[in-house]
């Protein structure tokens, strides 16, 4: 197994203000909701990309100054690609996660056990 396919133990927390930083190092605040993955470095990459997408799409959602925002078919539009993002990320928190993190995410429903 070469670097990029030896899998570290890293930390993500959904807080808005850092969702986008996965790091080697927990945390430890007890205001957060830490998800402990272990993910090769692409692995990792790839979840840091769509962490900063989902983040991303949620600072538009509400800097958007428009009147766009008084229509409730775009809002809801919006929400609910929010939410995909959402779910995209937890689909990976589970699936790189590990025992703790799944019992986490299904504990709190986030995972379709049907699946």
């Amino acid at each position: 197994m070469t670097n990029e396919e030896e899998k570290q133990l890293y930390y993500v927390n959904l807080n808005p203000i850092s969702m986008d930083t996965i790091s080697p190092v927990r945390v430890n605040d007890g205001q957060l909701i830490e998800y402990e993955i272990a993910a090769t470095l692409s692995e990792r990459e790839d979840l840091e990309h769509l962490l900063h997408e989902v983040t991303a799409h949620d600072v538009e959602l509400g800097n958007l100054i428009s009147f766009r925002h008084f229509d409730d078919t775009e809002g809801d539009a919006d929400k609910n690609e929010y939410q995909r993002g959402l779910n995209d990320i937890f689909d990976e928190l589970y699936r790189l996660g590990t025992e703790e993190t799944k019992a986490k995410i299904k504990e709190i429903h986030l995972i379709n056990d049907e699946t």
